[in-house]
């Protein structure tokens, strides 16, 4: 975990979440997938865990689960002429 600050929680509002390890499952396939020691952030109080997204989002590349987030998958490169709007001998004054 790059940040080791804690924060408040977002489910009870009274504790606070820390790093810990656990074990993270998930069913894929109709297969248990577990993977021990996973870093996680984990309230005091109500014990709510919150994984960081960079390592959901590796653990799914392993798995080969498509980006569930579609905002950051790429787009296709769009291919743009260029427009000649002022001649390449013009100068442009610096502002």
């Amino acid at each position: 975990m790059p940040d080791t600050s804690a924060f408040p929680c977002p489910n009870c509002q009274i504790g606070i979440c820390q790093p810990k390890k656990t074990t993270y499952l998930t069913i894929y396939n109709n297969m248990l997938v577990s993977v021990p020691n996973t870093a996680v952030w984990q309230c005091d109080i109500c014990q709510y865990q919150e994984f960081e997204h960079k390592t959901i989002a590796r653990l799914e590349a392993l798995l080969g689960i498509p980006d569930s987030t579609p905002e950051l998958q790429r787009s296709t490169p769009k291919i743009t002429s260029i427009e000649q709007s002022e001649p390449t001998s013009a100068r442009r004054i610096k502002p």
